[in-house]
């Protein structure tokens, strides 16, 4: 028997005829004109003005705001938004430009992802406002990328578009954030203590080269190799770059007895970190930021932020702490040598 080959079955031959018969052009729009003009109409000369920007896909709706020059995520405790997030959504707004009039039947909208009548629908709205007034109110549907292209309606209208462009949006509020929120100089960090350890870097490293770092002689006895050689290998460039996975205003949270309270002494000042481990493992952990800045250092904005909000470390950031302290623990579980018990 000779098999047929590159036969489409039935099923998907009908899905293709009926999006083609959905996102066929229509002639009436097409000759009325408004193709080649941006969907979002006057986005360019109001961009100033936008003071407010709420994002939707089905769920509750991401919400960010302008406080005088910094904009905040109130969906994320107030905290600041990265800048160049904003620019760049109001400006691929604005470069999405009206291609071809498709549909402007509703009963069609849902198969090009522009439907926001059902609550877990992929169809994303982007309201603008200025001064609490609504200015623009868009929905952004399936994209395509050979050529790339995006189905697009205002919610006023139900005529919709394909239009020339991408728009890149976030749909996680921490994906506005900045979340790299703590970066401090690793070679200008000279002394580090984790609960009752302390940790100061030997003087013939301070000219530079690789560190090594000593216990303190309080700590000589008490201390075991294994959470000596841990703490040697993680904690001097932990606080290097941390980043956040989440963030909360730190009068919501209750620390718990499994708290562990970290100094790091460097070139800026005095961090104080603390990170609460009374969640599972491979849940991450809050961790929460103290600084005195060091004599002349300039105030960096973060610096003020830190007293204000926990932060949501990864794993893999905790997953150290979480081994030094145990190592430290099993350490004091030993019996003293000599012990006759």
């Amino acid at each position: 028997m000779i098999k047929k080959k590159g036969l489409m079955p039935l099923a998907a031959i009908t899905a293709v005829l009926f999006l083609a018969v959905i996102i066929r052009p229509n002639s009436e729009v097409t000759t009325k004109g408004g193709l080649g003009t941006p969907m979002v109409p006057d986005l360019k000369t109001n961009a100033e003005a936008i003071d407010g920007i709420t994002i939707r896909q089905g769920g509750v709706p991401i919400s960010l705001q302008r406080d005088g020059g910094q904009w905040k995520c109130a969906s994320a405790a107030d905290y600041p938004v990265d800048l160049d997030r904003i620019r760049q959504l109001l400006v691929q707004l604005d470069q999405l430009e009206r291609w071809e009039a498709k549909t402007q039947d509703p009963a069609r909208h849902a198969a090009v992802d522009l439907d926001i009548s059902v609550e877990d629908g992929r169809a994303i709205e982007i309201k603008l406002f200025s001064d609490s007034d609504l200015v623009s109110h868009v929905v952004l549907g399936k994209r395509q990328w050979s050529p790339k292209s995006t189905f697009a309606r205002l919610v006023t209208e139900d005529q919709t578009y394909k239009c020339k462009g991408h728009v890149e949006v976030e749909l996680n509020a921490v994906g506005w954030l900045d979340t790299t929120f703590c970066t401090l100089d690793r070679s200008g960090i000279t002394q580090m203590t984790f609960g009752p350890m302390e940790l100061a870097r030997s003087n013939d490293s301070l000219e530079g080269g690789e560190p090594t770092w000593q216990l303190s002689a309080k700590n000589l006895d008490s201390v075991s190799d294994k959470a000596l050689q841990l703490a040697q290998a993680d904690l001097p460039g932990w606080p290097a770059r941390l980043t956040l996975e989440d963030v909360r205003p730190r009068d919501q949270h209750q620390w718990s007895s499994d708290t562990v309270v970290m100094t790091f002494i460097a070139q800026e000042g005095q961090l104080t970190v603390s990170i609460d481990l009374s969640e599972g493992e491979g849940s991450g952990a809050w961790c929460g930021l103290d600084f005195e800045p060091a004599t002349g250092q300039n105030i960096q904005a973060e610096w003020s932020r830190w007293p204000r909000w926990l932060y949501r470390l990864p794993d893999y950031r905790v997953t150290p702490i979480r081994q030094i302290q145990d190592a430290l623990r099993s350490s004091a579980d030993l019996p003293d040598e000599g012990s006759t018990s």
